[in-house]
């Protein structure tokens, strides 16, 4: 992470907090989702994080995305995957609550890591199945055996890279209606997944776009979907970016410090 750029921008970025929001759609959201006072339970998640946190386990993961070459291996501690590549704190609550509230029929995460993120999504509608991809094989397995135990039925993962398994996921699931990218942070493969999202996206669809100011391409990238995005809504939650796909809402950027 370029982390003098993301607390630069953080500075920098506006603010709001949903009171100067006149599309009701996007104020509900605000109300309910970004700041609500209705209380959740996030313990599945947080209680699996902690062991995590103190897990001895070694995984032996495939060196992907913006740092990677996508063919060396290396060894990981659980702990430190549990720090460095998960979905927790107030992002990963994030996600759970806007699981809760739209109710999706069908997820899908880019980017399974060791699943923190996964149960928080998983965690929020029982009633939506949840459809993961991760290219590192080990990984993915270790996420797999312990949604299995923690009885999250409603999870598939899949072991592939994103480049190979977005366009068929979304071409045989055009029911998914929330979408989490959380993976191979580069300028062209998110400016890709977006545009390969956006040609499968359905008037219910909304895409969730992880450490979009991890670095100043990533900031880019970020930036060029809000302004090509000209039918739709973009919140910007300086490390989370999200789109909605319903041409029916009134066009509009908003940015808030989350």
């Amino acid at each position: 992470m370029d982390t003098l750029f993301s607390l630069k921008h953080f500075i920098c970025s506006g603010y709001y907090n949903g009171h100067r929001v006149h599309s009701p759609n996007i104020f509900h959201f605000f109300k309910y989702v970004i700041f609500p006072k209705e209380k959740f339970d996030y313990s599945l998640a947080e209680n699996t994080l902690k062991e995590y946190k103190a897990s001895k386990e070694i995984l032996h993961t495939l060196s992907i995305g913006a740092k990677g070459d996508g063919k060396t291996i290396k060894e990981e501690k659980v702990s430190k995957i549990a720090v460095k590549s998960s979905s927790f704190g107030k992002y990963g609550r994030l996600l759970q609550r806007m699981s809760a509230y739209l109710k999706p029929k069908k997820i899908l995460e880019l980017g399974t890591s060791i699943g923190i993120g996964t149960i928080y999504l998983s965690s929020g509608c029982k009633d939506s199945s949840v459809i993961t991809v991760e290219a590192s094989k080990e990984t993915s397995e270790f996420a797999a055996k312990n949604f299995k135990k923690l009885g999250l039925n409603n999870i598939e993962c899949i072991n592939d890279n994103f480049d190979n398994a977005l366009e068929d996921i979304l071409t045989k699931n055009s029911d998914i209606e929330l979408i989490f990218v959380d993976g191979n942070h580069t300028y062209a493969a998110t400016k890709k997944y977006f545009e390969i999202i956006k040609k499968h996206a359905g008037k219910n669809t909304i895409a969730v776009f992880d450490d979009i100011n991890w670095s100043k391409e990533m900031s880019k990238a970020w930036k060029e979907i809000m302004q090509s995005n000209s039918k739709s809504v973009a919140i910007e939650m300086f490390r989370m970016g999200i789109v909605f796909f319903n041409k029916d809402l009134t066009q509009k950027n908003y940015c808030t410090r989350y």
